[in-house]
């Protein structure tokens, strides 16, 4: 019997992941979208020709996250990490000197692979591995960070409005390449390496009663060990494909709001520090879905609980098109909907999956099922940009993008467990 430890080293895994995310969260997921329209301005570049960048933002941590899925599973997220914050930080830098549009889509090629590997999918297959009983409550605590993360928004913009968009880059590389790397140094491979057992265990959790034989069904709900499907098996199944195509539908939108919520809301009048503000609320709100959705999600059917909040993002899609300088008070209603139902699914997605298949090849298939969603998000930013240029406003492309959601809803539910698969 392993001597009980007072405090579980997964839970320092968790604190970093969670640290971590609020640093990628708070610059580049949400925060780019300060620096959408001085970057614009600056080099009078049009709203659909900006949003290109994000094009091939998206593009790459779809090419990369597989590979990074692929890698996480053979060499563990310190190594990972190490090398994708560092990356961060230099692109950052990059991104401070740029002079010409390709020098620009060629910085954010260079973030985004740098946050494949420092970000997203290696922090998940870590806490993953390092947690069974309590998986769902252990991601929804990393998500956190993302939650949290809006709150950089504002300090973001108020130092662009001080000192200008490429001073501000350019000390946020030192930020993030110094704190990146110190946090990742945080990061384990698999606790067994370590003689501990998941969850923080001081003796064997017998799995033989939660794991259905291989001709069986998974249980809803049940984790899986170290057992499960090879990404190869994983992605012959209907549900691998329905998840897939899911959350593809869910980023369209959100992939869009991102990018343009900051300069949708100053294009309806509203001042640049309300918008700002705007991007703060949106991601404190959606700690309501991610803490939540997510503690629900170890006693409650995941499944069905997504399906909920992908309709409350439908919905605040639609609230959304409607706000303009009469109407700033459906900010309220907007956060209060599209940020618990964008947050919600964020840290069931990761334990859905190892309920379904296992964690034999966890980053490997999470990575996978990311490159298929992220096509919905590929170029939802420039079609709202584009529908902004030849419009003068955003509100078409928003109501687009909520219609769009709602399949998603239908295709969540009808991903049911996939045929269980053990190791041999």
């Amino acid at each position: 019997m392993l001597r009980k430890r007072k405090i579980f080293y997964g839970w320092w895994i968790v604190l970093a992941s969670a640290s971590l995310n609020f640093l990628a969260g708070g610059t580049f997921l949400y925060g780019f979208t300060v620096f959408f329209n001085p970057i614009k301005d600056t080099f009078h570049w049009s709203s659909a020709i900006t949003s290109v960048a994000f094009v091939f933002q998206r593009l790459e941590m779809g090419v990369f996250g597989p590979l990074a899925g692929f890698l996480v599973d053979r060499v563990g997220p310190r190594k990972l990490m190490l090398f994708g914050w560092v990356v961060i930080g230099l692109a950052f830098l990059c991104m401070s000197r740029i002079n010409s549009l390709w020098a620009f889509y060629g910085s954010f090629v260079l973030i985004a692979t740098g946050f494949s590997f420092g970000s997203f999918v290696v922090p998940n297959t870590a806490v993953a591995l390092w947690f069974t009983r309590k998986r769902s409550r252990a991601l929804t605590l990393i998500y956190l960070g993302f939650g949290a993360s809006g709150a950089i928004v504002p300090l973001i913009s108020f130092s662009v409005g001080q000192i200008g968009w490429r001073e501000t880059l350019a000390l946020l590389a030192v930020i993030l390449g110094v704190l990146g790397v110190l946090l990742s140094m945080v990061m384990r491979n698999k606790p067994g390496q370590y003689g501990l057992l998941p969850d923080g265990d001081t003796v064997p959790v017998s799995e033989a009663p939660d794991l259905p034989s291989t001709r069986g069904t998974v249980v809803e709900g049940s984790a899986l060990s170290s057992a499960g499907f090879t990404a190869r098996e994983a992605i012959k199944t209907k549900a691998f494909w329905l998840l897939a195509f899911a959350f593809l539908f869910q980023h369209t939108g959100t992939s869009a709001v991102m990018v343009h919520i900051v300069p949708f809301l100053e294009s309806v009048k509203l001042p640049t520090t309300l918008a700002a503000t705007a991007v703060t609320g949106m991601t404190l709100s959606s700690l309501i879905g991610r803490l939540g959705f997510g503690f629900l999600g170890d006693f409650a059917n995941k499944r069905r609980l997504i399906a909920i909040a992908l309709t409350l993002q439908g919905v605040g899609l639609l609230l959304f098109s409607f706000i303009d300088a009469d109407k700033s008070w459906l900010i309220i209603p907007f956060l209060l909907t599209y940020a618990p139902g964008y947050g919600g699914p964020i840290p069931l997605r990761p334990a859905l999956q190892a309920d379904y298949f296992g964690t034999r090849s966890f980053g490997t298939i999470m990575g996978l099922m990311a490159s298929v969603s992220m096509l919905g998000g590929l170029f939802s930013p420039v079609v709202a940009g584009w529908v902004f240029d030849v419009t003068g406003t955003y509100r078409l492309a928003w109501q687009i993008f909520s219609l769009i959601t709602f399949p998603a809803v239908a295709l969540m539910l009808l991903a049911k467990p996939p045929q269980a698969k053990q190791a041999a």
